[in-house]
C-alpha cells in the first residue's frame, strides 16, 4: 500500500477538473502513488484540516479559491513567485516542512506561448488572485499592461503589491486601451453562472486581430467569448492554463513533466 497522497483543496471543490488531470498523468506516467483526491476545506478550518491531511500522508496539495492566501501564510518557505503574489496554489510537504509555490503565472504564460504576445499591449479585467497571476506573467513577457477593475482601488493595490508598471483604466479610458490591445483577459467570475453576461468591455471597440481570453473554463464558451468571436477575434478559455499549471505542480511532486496530449483532452471531454 502506498502512503504518498496528493489532492486539491478548496471551497467549493466539486467542480474541480484537477483529479481527472492528475489521475490521468499518474496512470500514464506509471507513478506509484495513490489516486489524487478533491477535498473540501473551509477557510476558517484551514490550518487544522491541512495539519490533519499531512498526518494522513499527503505530501502534495493543490490549493484553489478561496484558500491561496491562507496557504501562503501556512508555509515554512515559499518560492519567489509565491512571495510576490502572496498566494500559493501548490504545497510540497517534506522533511524540511511545508514549501509553497504558485504555478498559475507559468500556467498562463505557457497557455499563450505561441501567440506572439510578448511586448504587446494587453488588458486585464479584474484585480483578484487570478488577475495577480496573469499580471505577473504578462510582466515577465514585457507586455504593456492596462488593468480595469470596477473598484479602482483594488487595481491600484494589485499594481503596488506586485511592483509592476501598469495603467489603471477607468470606464472612460478602457475602450481606447482595448482598441489598441493585442490581448484582453477576463479574470473575473462574471459569466460563470448560466446566462450571466460579462459586458465589462465594449465589444465593438475590439480589433478582429485581438486575442480574447476568459479564465473561466466551465462553461467552455462564455458569453464574453461568444461576443468576441462575433467580432472576428480568436478566443480561448482557461482550460489550457489549468492543465499547464497542473503540469508544473505534478513535476514539483513527482519530478516528471507529464504530457499535454490528445489522450488527456479526451479524458477531459475535449
Amino acid at each position: 500500500m502506498t502512503h504518498k497522497k496528493t489532492a486539491v483543496i478548496g471551497d467549493p471543490i466539486d467542480h474541480s477538473l484537477s483529479p481527472k488531470i492528475h489521475n490521468h498523468w499518474i496512470e500514464s506516467e506509471s507513478i506509484g502513488v495513490a489516486a489524487y483526491q478533491k477535498i473540501n476545506i473551509k477557510k476558517e478550518n484551514f490550518n487544522r484540516d491541512v495539519d490533519r491531511l499531512i498526518e494522513e500522508g499527503y505530501y502534495g496539495l493543490n490549493v484553489t479559491v478561496p484558500l491561496k492566501e491562507d496557504a501562503y501564510k501556512y508555509c515554512d518557505n515559499t518560492s519567489d513567485v509565491a512571495k510576490t503574489l502572496k498566494a500559493v496554489n501548490t504545497l510540497i510537504i517534506n522533511n524540511d516542512g511545508v514549501y509553497g509555490d504558485n504555478t498559475d503565472p507559468i500556467g498562463f504564460e505557457k497557455s499563450i506561448a505561441n501567440r506572439g504576445l510578448n511586448k504587446k499591449p494587453c488588458v486585464v479585467l479584474g484585480a483578484g488572485g487570478s488577475a495577480r497571476a496573469v499580471v505577473y506573467a504578462l510582466t515577465q513577457m514585457k507586455c504593456e499592461i492596462g488593468i480595469y477593475n470596477r473598484t479602482k482601488k483594488n487595481a491600484e493595490t494589485l499594481r503596488s503589491d506586485l511592483g509592476v508598471e501598469a495603467t489603471i483604466l477607468t470606464e472612460k479610458t478602457l475602450s481606447e486601451f482595448v482598441g489598441s490591445s493585442h490581448l484582453v483577459v477576463n479574470t473575473t467570475s462574471l459569466g460563470q453562472q448560466e446566462g450571466e453576461e460579462n459586458n465589462l468591455i465594449d465589444f465593438n471597440s475590439l480589433n478582429s486581430s485581438t486575442h480574447v481570453y476568459d479564465l473561466i473554463y466551465n462553461p467552455s464558451k462564455t458569453t464574453f467569448l461568444r461576443h468576441a468571436e462575433k467580432n472576428g477575434c480568436t478566443v480561448q478559455n482557461g482550460l489550457e492554463m489549468l492543465i499547464h499549471q497542473a503540469a508544473q505542480s505534478f513535476k514539483l511532486w513527482h519530478d516528471t513533466m507529464p504530457k499535454f496530449d490528445k489522450d488527456l483532452m479526451s479524458a477531459l471531454g475535449g
